[in-house]
């Protein structure tokens, strides 16, 4: 039998006053949740990539669509396995929110252009957006448990494993992420043209012709799955071989296939514009609040003068954070939850 996790055992919030005049009236996860969906840290997803670098077709994912498909299977997940529906979706609101630009290619440059000792992390630096970021650098003073969720949700291309003595609501959300991105990318590229339904593994149609069916049939054998065994799971039977072997085709013939030189370029020409405007805030922060739509509109005026530069990206999202973040000590290589521990 699955137990959900119970509100009444929350580690609560960083700090005890908290200005949303609401959310005393409310469950506590879903306060959280409103709290992310009204963030900028939010928004911004809607101009940042999930595969594909501001497509020009607007039914191909960027990462806010992404993120809502996230909130939609862990919702299915949790409801029919009786757990905590609203940790699970204030779990998956969030669990983007510290993207870069260019997604998984950006947090690689990154971790490349900034202190050889840190690693940039997206999970990581989602819970550092939510604490030391938004609001105006106050942040959204969220509950342990999200922030908790949040940081462990994120497996890339290793073993999909449920992580011992934590809320089962964490592995909902892990679960629905991957499964989420698995079939909606598979689903892009190819409307893309970079597959077609030939290239795929033949066994997948097996999970069913569309990719409703083939998510449909994941979540019902994660289901059964996961109460045979009382924790939720989804690490064996003949769904889950498939879909393993789907999400290591991606990785091998698309994610890594993508080509992002020029994209690569602008990010590094960007941090060195950075670096020398901006002697009290990292431009490895600065970074990765623009989205892709601000970074490719620096590209082109970098072919201009610097003078013309400043003009032009004056309206740029992120000069509205910036006021805020000078002379603060944020390291984007740690997710501070010693409070909550």
């Amino acid at each position: 039998m699955l137990k959900a996790f119970d509100a009444r055992d929350s580690r609560g919030r960083r700090d005890e006053y908290d200005e949303d005049l609401l959310v005393h009236d409310l469950d506590i996860f879903t306060a959280d949740e409103l709290k992310i969906l009204q963030s900028k840290a939010y928004r911004r997803l809607a101009s940042k990539t999930q595969v594909l670098c501001f497509p020009s077709n607007p039914h191909i994912r960027t990462r806010s669509v992404h993120t809502n498909e996230v909130i939609a299977i862990s919702t299915t997940i949790s409801e029919l396995l009786g757990l905590n529906t609203p940790l699970c979706r204030a779990i998956a609101a969030g669990h983007d929110i510290g993207h870069t630009p260019y997604g998984h290619v950006g947090e690689k440059i990154l971790s490349e252009l900034g202190n050889k000792d840190k690693k940039f992390e997206h999970q990581v630096y989602s819970v550092v957006v939510a604490q030391d970021i938004e609001r105006k650098g106050l942040g959204l003073n969220l509950t342990y448990e999200t922030l908790e969720g949040i940081l462990l949700h994120s497996r890339g291309d290793k073993e999909l494993k449920t992580e011992d003595n934590k809320p089962q609501e964490y592995a909902v959300v892990m679960y629905s992420d991957k499964i989420a991105y698995t079939f909606s990318d598979l689903n892009d590229a190819i409307r893309w043209g970079f597959l077609t339904e030939k290239d795929i593994p033949s066994a997948v149609n097996r999970l069913g012709k569309t990719q409703r069916r083939r998510n449909d049939n994941c979540i019902k054998a994660l289901i059964r799955e996961s109460r045979e065994k009382g924790y939720v799971s989804f690490s064996e039977g003949k769904e889950f071989e498939i879909f393993n072997e789907l999400k290591a085709f991606m990785y091998d013939k698309v994610y890594y296939k993508v080509n992002w030189d020029v994209h690569k370029a602008v990010l590094k020409q960007a941090y060195n514009i950075f670096s020398e405007e901006f002697q009290d805030i990292d431009p490895i922060i600065i970074l990765s609040l623009l989205t892709d739509r601000e970074v490719n509109k620096l590209g082109i005026l970098l072919l201009g003068t610097k003078i013309e530069l400043r003009e032009q990206i004056k309206n740029f999202g992120v000069f509205e954070i910036t006021p805020y973040l000078k002379g603060k000590k944020i390291d984007y290589s740690n997710s501070d939850l010693s409070w909550g521990k």
